[in-house]
């Protein structure tokens, strides 16, 4: 293997080891529920109100 079938690795295979990382995160990131998204939402109001007194 030379030093330019070597770059060519590194060069092409940064790109596609982000691309799957990114695709991953995508994937297995967790979806809140609704009784968790109306907790956060009241969560957010309680401070902004408190931030407004």
């Amino acid at each position: 293997m030379s030093g330019t079938d070597l770059w060519l690795i590194v060069v092409a295979g940064g790109p596609l080891i982000l691309l799957l990382a990114i695709i991953y995160v995508l994937v297995t990131r967790r979806r809140r529920g609704p009784a968790e998204r109306r907790e956060s939402d009241r969560a957010v109001e309680r401070l902004y109100q408190e931030e407004g007194d």
